[in-house]
This record gives structure tokens, C-alpha cells and sequence, in this order.
């Protein structure tokens, strides 16, 4: 028990005073991790090091990396603009394209960056056609979401990294896709709800007047054509394989893994000078963020050796009814991510997964599904990451502070929707 509270006591401590101090969370948790683990954990400072997560750091700097150029040379921003072009004519889909585009473009590599790209876009097209303006931040934060779940982005690479401090590859591959394929359904049906009871579809179509982009240019040109083609790379062999397995597609599955071709999309951009590489390097890889989850993923790799995983099973076993751990878990973090950065709280969770796994009955993929849906369904806040982002296209002050406190009471109903499903078992279909 006293080192379970050391333990939480502490990393509770690093989030205080990287906040008040304005320091990195994750450097004040590595010094803590050093005098925990040195003491508490029995281990030597070589094998505090030994715990810092290489696959965790490898996987998101490397993501971050390739689609750092995309970002760095306008292209995102010129696909985003395009497609709306395209589309200008749709009519009473001009709403979902707000939605579809958003996650073109955060498949593309955007991921949760896409509401920059697209939020001015979106709310110009809106106020225009008569669309209400709730619509727009709702729609680039689920599709951004469901853009955000393709296995190339990283947020992929940042999740399966998470894991593989505490399972092996193919398993925590398998986690996160379970929970990418909850998080795209789940929020497009959220959308095409808020869609009709927001009444997207009644558009004035002759008010809409949108600016024929800029084409693009030969660096975008490159780049698209990279990001693309490692898309295809994926995707293709993967379907060719399931609907007639081959020896070819087979080996391209296997082995043209997204880390070899993102390297290889990286050398073809440097190569290629799509962007400054030292503007690239230095401005679009968050080495903060990166840090933050390295060094907290080596003091959440203490858990093991300070015996927290056998104490919180015991415990959660003999005292909180099995039923209600996953609604219990939803609610949670819930609450928590209108406070605290989920990015912060996920490295907390996932020593316990196997614990809560144990205590609920349910599999460790619906837990931690469980978890990480818990921390997106009120990120619609204004006052959060997600929903701040999907409102810096509003130019109108008026219609800003409306939306303000809109999106704050749609982050309750979202969560208390989420929580609902969770008690009425729509978890439980995950059996990894």
C-alpha cells in the first residue's frame, strides 16, 4: 500500500509542479522516477534507463517527422482548400463535406492538427450558406478524430509505442486498432446525429462564394505524391491480402511497415528540399510533448517492480462491483480531460489495464477502449486542446462566445452519452 501511494502521490506531484513551475511534466517525473525506482523499486539508475520507452519515442518523432514537411510547406492546408473548391456546388452535403474533408485531411497526417486547417474554411462556407455555426467545430473535432485513426498517423504510432512498455508489438497493435475502429464509428455516427439535429442539411446555395485556390506547386506536388504513396503502401497489400492471399502482398505487409516507409519518405523529402529541413526538425516535430510521454513512460514503467500491479488488482477485485469498472472508468476520464491533457493521463492508465481487465472480466482492449474514448468525449470543451482548436477559424466575437458555451455543455452531454454506452455494454464486443 505505501508504495502504491508513493507511486500515484508522486506522479500527481510531477503534474502540479510542471504546471505552477511551467516546467516539463516529464522531466519532473524522470526525477522522481530515479528516486522511486532507485529506492522503492529496488533498481539500479542503469535500470531506471533501461525503462525508457525506445519504441514510444521512435514512432512519434518519426511520424511527426515526415508529416512535419506536409505541414511546413502548405501542403495539408492546399488539400484542404482544394477538396472544399471541388465541392463548393454540393448543395445540402456542403455540411458533411465539412465533416469528410476535415478527415481526409487529418488522414492525410494531419490528425488533431486538422481543425486548423480547416475551421476558417469551414466557417466562412457556414455563415454563408445559413448552416448553423455549432455545426463547424463539431464537425472538425469528430473528423478529425476519424481521419486520426488511420494506422499511418501518429497518434497510431504514439499509441502503440504507449504499449509496448507493457505488451508485446502484435498485441498492442491489436489494441489500438480495436480502439481507432470504435473512435471512426462512434463519432461519425455522433456527427451524422448532429448533423440532423442541428439541420446541416439546409444550405442557401446561391450565398456561397469560394475562391479558386493557388495550384500546387512542385515541393506540394512532391510531398502529396510521398505521403500517398506510403498510404498506398499500407493499404493496398493489406486489402489484396485479405481478399486473395499471395506471397507478394504477403512479404509487403510484412515487412514495408510504416516506420521503414516513413524513413524513406523523410530521406525523399530531404532529398527533394519539399521544406527547410532544420525548420522542419526544429518547429514541427513537438519535441516538448515528445519528451513528456518518454520520460512519464519510464516513471509508469516503475509500476511492475514497485508491486502496484498486484496490490491494485487485489484491491479492485474485492471492493467495486465488476459491472461498474467500465462505466466507472468512462465517467473518470471523462472528468478528468476537461482539466487535465489526456496525453498527461493515458501513461497513468496503462499499468492498471491487465489490473481492471482482471477486476471487471472484460478484455484488456475494452478497457483500455474504454479508457481513451473516456478522454475524447468532452475534449469538445473550448477550454480543452481539441474543441480550442476547432474554434480559431471564428472571426465573429459574437457567434464565439456563443459557441463557447455551447461546446462546453455539448462535452457534458457527449460524455453522459459515452457513460451510457459504457453501462449498456458497448465495450464488451472487443474480446482481445
Amino acid at each position: 500500500m505505501v508504495n502504491t501511494l508513493l507511486f500515484f502521490g508522486f506522479i500527481l506531484l510531477a503534474l502540479i509542479l510542471g504546471t505552477k513551475l511551467k516546467i516539463n511534466i516529464g522531466l519532473v517525473a524522470l526525477g522522481f522516477a530515479f528516486l522511486l525506482g532507485t529506492t522503492a523499486g529496488g533498481l539500479s539508475a542503469g535500470g531506471v534507463v533501461s525503462l525508457f520507452p525506445v519504441a514510444l519515442f521512435f514512432n512519434f518523432l518519426i511520424a511527426t517527422f515526415l508529416f512535419g514537411f506536409a505541414g511546413g510547406n502548405g501542403t495539408l492546408k492546399k488539400v484542404a482548400e482544394h477538396l472544399i473548391y471541388t465541392c463548393r456546388n454540393a448543395g445540402w452535403l456542403l455540411g458533411l463535406l465539412f465533416f469528410l474533408v476535415t478527415a481526409v485531411v487529418a488522414g492525410l497526417g494531419a490528425g488533431g492538427a486538422a481543425p486548423f486547417f480547416m475551421s476558417a474554411i469551414c466557417f466562412s462556407l457556414a455563415i454563408q450558406a445559413g448552416i448553423s455555426p455549432l455545426l463547424v467545430p463539431v464537425a472538425v473535432w469528430t473528423a478529425s478524430m476519424v481521419g486520426g485513426s488511420m494506422p499511418w498517423t501518429s497518434g497510431y504510432a504514439t499509441n502503440v509505442g504507449q504499449l509496448e512498455i507493457y505488451f508485446d508489438a502484435s498485441v498492442s497493435s491489436g489494441y489500438v486498432v480495436d480502439f481507432f475502429v470504435f473512435r471512426a464509428v462512434f463519432y461519425t455516427i455522433l456527427y451524422l446525429v448532429m448533423f440532423f439535429v442541428l439541420r446541416g442539411y439546409k444550405v442557401s446555395q446561391k450565398a456561397i462564394q469560394v475562391a479558386k485556390p493557388e495550384p500546387f506547386d512542385e515541393k506540394q506536388k512532391k510531398t502529396l505524391a510521398i505521403v500517398l504513396g506510403i498510404i498506398a503502401m499500407i493499404v493496398v497489400p493489406a486489402a489484396v491480402q485479405l481478399i486473395c492471399p499471395n506471397p507478394v502482398t504477403g512479404w509487403i505487409s510484412a515487412n514495408c511497415s510504416f516506420q521503414f516507409l516513413a524513413t524513406i519518405g523523410i530521406i525523399l523529402n530531404i532529398l527533394w528540399k519539399t521544406a527547410p529541413y532544420e525548420d522542419v526538425l526544429k518547429q514541427r516535430v513537438p519535441w516538448d510533448t515528445l519528451l513528456m510521454l518518454s520520460f512519464t513512460g519510464m516513471y509508469m514503467a516503475l509500476a511492475k517492480s514497485m508491486g502496484i500491479v498486484d496490490y491494485m488488482s487485489e484491491l479492485l477485485q474485492n471492493t467495486i462491483p465488476a459491472n461498474l469498472i467500465i462505466p466507472g472508468i468512462v465517467l473518470i476520464m471523462c472528468v478528468l480531460s476537461f482539466f487535465v491533457s489526456g496525453a498527461v493521463i493515458v501513461p497513468m492508465m496503462l499499468p492498471l489495464l491487465s489490473v481492471l481487465s482482471a477486476a471487471s472480466g472484460a478484455s484488456t482492449a475494452a478497457i483500455y477502449c474504454a479508457t481513451q474514448m473516456g478522454l475524447t468525449a468532452s475534449s469538445i470543451s473550448p477550454f480543452s486542446q481539441g474543441g480550442a482548436a476547432a474554434l480559431t477559424g471564428c472571426s465573429d466575437e459574437a457567434i464565439r462566445k456563443k459557441l463557447l458555451k455551447q461546446q462546453t455543455v455539448l462535452a457534458g452531454i457527449f460524455s453522459v452519452v459515452l457513460v451510457l454506452v459504457a453501462a449498456f455494454g458497448g465495450f464488451s464486443m472487443m474480446k482481445g
